[in-house]
């Protein structure tokens, strides 16, 4: 099985079928039963997925979720899901609130660096679920995670692997752990 210790970034669609939500959970489940913790936005989609599985199947001090928006729902997009970070923080889970900067920066921006700053919050790597191959905010996630020298596991939920997004130079390489695929930059990445 291939080990995340530490913090594991989780990124992904804003739409997800309910076998990429299923997905989204069980892996996250049991990395978190082998210790990894995790971070993630407040969108619908992957984020939402992730969060849903707490407490239930992960503990909340195991999840960090940073949102674009604040303490009161001001400031979010149509596509978050203050309701789901709503009930996690109720449950418990650490929630940092305007992670992406102020209400007065516009909300699309707001959504880019609270993506950053999740990436900048994990040091193990990224499990990005793609329900589409063109969702920016996942290959925005993607590309942050690759400057930091961090493991990129992305899913394809849906689609063909044949499409994920290409990240700059190197190649999808399937990783047979979790069914999903690392990013491989050069030769010396596949024995990470």
């Amino acid at each position: 099985m291939f080990n995340l210790h530490g913090v594991v970034a989780v990124a992904g669609s804003r739409a997800m079928p309910a076998n990429g939500s299923t997905l989204i959970i069980q892996i996250s489940s049991e990395l978190a039963a082998r210790g990894s913790s995790f971070v993630v936005g407040c969108c619908s989609g992957a984020d939402s997925a992730l969060l849903s599985a707490v407490p239930g199947s992960i503990p909340p001090s195991m999840v960090r979720c940073l949102s674009a928006f604040n303490s009161k729902g001001e400031g979010a997009a149509p596509s978050s899901a203050v309701d789901q970070v709503f009930e996690f923080s109720r449950s418990g889970g650490s929630v940092e609130w305007l992670a992406g900067g102020v209400l007065s920066i516009y909300p699309w921006v707001r959504l880019a660096n609270r993506t950053k700053q999740v990436i900048n919050s994990a040091n193990a790597g990224l499990l990005v679920f793609f329900s589409s191959p063109r969702s920016r905010g996942s290959i925005l996630a993607c590309r942050c995670a690759i400057s930091r020298n961090l493991p990129v596991i992305a899913f394809p939920i849906g689609f063909s692997s044949s499409e994920l997004p290409v990240l700059g130079r190197g190649y999808w390489a399937k990783n047979t752990d979790y069914k999903g695929y690392l990013w491989i930059k050069k030769q010396q990445d596949i024995f990470i």
